[in-house]
């Protein structure tokens, strides 16, 4: 699935990046085409504990912006919490858009 991802002040694997690929592919089912997919994947700098890593994904179809934004410990963590979020409301979407044409 194409998208563009632009990475802060961290730098991700080729594993990390192939789960992101089949995570977004997820997705795919959802999205209706034409549809343009923006990641950033960002290590927060400011935090005094801990790593905090996040993840955000906006993903624009049909003149509408789905857009989700994380923050968890690991980057993995942070891109399944963006997905499950996007995911939820692409349903709900879709759901609103069946109900309307009914």
């Amino acid at each position: 699935m194409k998208h563009s991802l632009k990475l802060e002040h961290i730098e991700i694997s080729d594993m990390d990046r192939q789960q992101l690929e089949e995570k977004l592919d997820r997705l795919h089912k959802h999205l209706v085409s034409p549809y343009v997919i923006d990641v950033l994947i960002a290590h927060d700098t400011h935090h005094t504990q801990g790593d905090v890593n996040r993840c955000r994904i906006n993903i624009e179809q049909e003149g509408k912006v789905y857009h989700a934004e994380r923050s968890e410990s690991t980057i993995q963590d942070a891109i399944d919490s963006v997905i499950t979020a996007l995911k939820s409301e692409l349903l709900s979407s879709h759901d609103r858009r069946k109900e309307h044409n009914a």
